[in-house]
């Protein structure tokens, strides 16, 4: 692999769907853009939501490059993660914090963020998790592009609101990160 990293931040809407209007769709259509126009030749990792892990599973398989996705799981939930998760040959397991999911997502985004040197990450969908990944990569990353899909609502749509686009990309990256569904497109032009 001879690109940097690139991180998946993603989930499907499923509580306060009033603050976080969900896009299932949309949020499909740009995981397996992502997967696609990654894993080829540059590693892509995320944590393993259950929405999620299936389409990045499948997507990945059928370019023969599961593994090139690193998935990383809290032991928090080593009893209800679904099967598709364990067929990753990269599925890194994170500590558990006895008793308590928050600090235990908390621990296992912040050693999945720090994993790497990533060249950029990617905001698809998503609820609050999505907005303390995005604060985690913002502050270690600093230099790494943080792209919010807004086209795939909830968190994504959020985080964009107040996104000021990056150097180095182009001036329309604000625009076509709110209108476009050709995410494929999106996204072979923005990760370069």
């Amino acid at each position: 692999m001879d690109k940097a990293p690139v991180f998946l931040s993603a989930s499907v809407p499923e509580r306060e769907l009033d603050r976080f209007v969900p896009d299932p769709v949309a949020i499909r259509e740009a995981v397996r853009a992502l997967v696609a126009e990654t894993v080829r030749d540059r590693m892509l990792v995320f944590g393993g939501h259950p929405a999620i892990s299936p389409l990045v599973e499948h997507a990945a398989r059928d370019l023969n490059a599961t593994d090139n996705v690193h998935i990383y799981q809290s032991r928090f939930f080593e009893k209800s993660i679904p099967d598709v998760a364990k067929k990753f040959k990269n599925l890194i397991w994170t500590n558990e914090v006895k008793g308590d999911r928050v600090a235990s997502l908390t621990l296992m985004r912040t050693e999945m963020i720090r994993s790497e040197p990533f060249a950029a990450a990617v905001f698809i969908g998503g609820m609050d998790g999505l907005d303390e990944e995005w604060s985690l990569f913002t502050s270690i990353h600093r230099t790494a592009l943080a792209l919010p899909v807004a086209s795939t609502e909830g968190a994504a749509r959020l985080l964009w609101q107040n996104w000021m686009p990056q150097a180095g990309l182009p001036p329309d990256a604000k625009i076509r990160l709110e209108q476009d569904l050709q995410y494929r497109l999106l996204f072979r032009d923005l990760l370069k």
